[in-house]
């Protein structure tokens, strides 16, 4: 939870849940504040306004049960909107001390009460208003009030002068103390949630990808003998069938030997690599080098497609570590773009010191909802062809290389997939 710049309301799980909790405290506190009124004024006859302190008791009863009903709709809560509760416990309760006496009532100090609860479940930017608020509203408290005997006895001499300035700089400092230190507490648990979270996530996309290895080391073992078989055929058919008097099948036959080359390419790099080091099986190239060679393996599989390459960054490019892993991610980016939009996809690779980008725009449909979520589980696509696991294998790799992958609708209609990677990882390829 971050204190970056404004934008939509920050929106999280638990804060529900937090507030949930702040409608119950504040069901068992409503009804002890009015029993504490009664004995006050019943059994210690003292001179309490009780109407007033009655009305306030009754608006927050009103806040807690609207507050209720909120929940019942369900939805995320605003680190916002909690702020705003605690606002009005923080008036309900100066008006209840307003009239018992001010800041010589002995429950003044439950002003600390919301700020606690502030500085643990929020941000910064609302722990620390919230402290200055509730340090003004004692402060204030200390000048104007109602008087309550025996509270507010009137007191002379510097010895009584010396105790109120020590409760009002006590009360500013705890206040100032839990803005800071719960606060920051608060924000290193919620951090070591998010870690544990995406700890759990990074586990379970390693399971799946180990899940993904054993199905391929599987699969190119099985697919070697058919691709031997239709190897061996195209070839009797290209003897069968002359070049000069049947043409156009010798080029639907080149096309298919060009197809089976490059299904036995991939698995030989299977297993080639299985095992190896990614820096042993690496070899360095420049950044806009291998981009402008990926495009080209996919311009030679699909003959009739239209990419074009811009690559923009300080001169000379820089060099990076490439192998097999990296390439497969850029393609299965530039496969998707092409089987949405062949006739029209744009590549721009762009670097500078710290980070290396890779844009791939088309013109297709624009992003669907499986697009958005790559990290899901594999076997779903929204292709009729597809086996839902390139997106997945593409995002696995690229966060192994600690970069990450976006999407956005581009202007104008289609797509714009950015893949955003380190230099530094790319360049050391650890």
């Amino acid at each position: 939870m971050s204190d970056g710049p404004a934008g939509p309301p920050t929106v999280h799980p638990y804060t529900a849940q937090n507030l949930r909790r702040l409608v119950m405290l504040r069901t068992i506190a409503i009804p002890g504040a009015a029993l504490v009124l009664l004995l006050a004024g019943h059994f210690y006859n003292l001179p309490i306004r009780a109407m007033p302190l009655l009305t306030i008791i009754v608006v927050l009863a009103v806040v807690n049960f609207s507050t209720w009903q909120r929940l019942q709709t369900g939805g995320g809560i605003p680190d916002g909107e909690f702020f705003m509760q605690m606002l009005v416990d923080v008036a309900a309760l100066t008006g209840m001390l307003y009239y018992s006496g001010g800041s010589s009532n002995p429950f003044a100090y439950f002003f600390l009460l919301p700020l606690a609860i502030s500085a643990t479940v929020l941000p910064r930017r609302y722990a620390w208003p919230l402290a200055v608020i509730t340090a003004a509203c004692y402060t204030l408290l200390l000048f104007y009030r109602v008087p309550l005997p025996p509270f507010s006895q009137v007191r002379e001499g510097p010895t009584f002068l010396v105790h109120i300035v020590g409760m009002w700089v006590g009360f500013v400092l705890a206040a100032g103390l839990l803005a800071y230190f719960v606060q920051r507490m608060g924000e290193s648990l919620r951090q070591h949630e998010r870690d544990l979270a995406e700890a759990r996530e990074r586990a379970l996309r390693d399971e799946r990808v180990v899940a993904v290895a054993t199905l391929a080391a599987g699969a190119a073992h099985e697919l070697s003998t058919p691709l031997a078989t239709m190897a061996l055929v195209t070839s009797e058919l290209a003897e069968d069938y002359p070049r000069d008097r049947y043409p156009h099948l010798h080029e639907n036959l080149e096309l298919l030997r060009s197809q089976i080359r490059k299904c036995k390419d991939s698995l030989s790099v299977i297993s080639a690599t299985a095992g190896v080091h990614r820096a042993e099986a690496a070899h360095p190239m420049a950044v806009d080098a291998f981009v402008s060679r990926t495009v080209a393996e996919v311009r030679q599989l699909r003959p009739g497609a239209n990419l074009a390459v811009h690559s923009e960054g300080p001169r000379p490019a820089p060099q990076i570590l490439v192998e097999r892993t990296l390439s497969q991610a850029l393609l299965n980016v530039l496969h998707n773009a092409v089987d949405v939009s062949p006739e029209d996809v744009r590549v721009t690779c762009s670097w500078d010191t710290e980070q290396v980008r890779i844009a791939v725009r088309d013109h297709g449909p624009g992003i669907s909802l499986q697009t958005l979520h790559p990290g899901d589980e594999p076997g779903r696509s929204t292709k009729e062809s597809g086996l839902g696991l390139g997106l997945f294998l593409t995002h696995t790799a690229l966060s192994h290389l600690g970069g990450d992958i976006s999407f956005s609708d581009a202007p104008g209609g289609g797509a714009r997939v950015t893949v955003n990677l380190p230099l530094a990882r790319l360049q050391t390829g650890t």
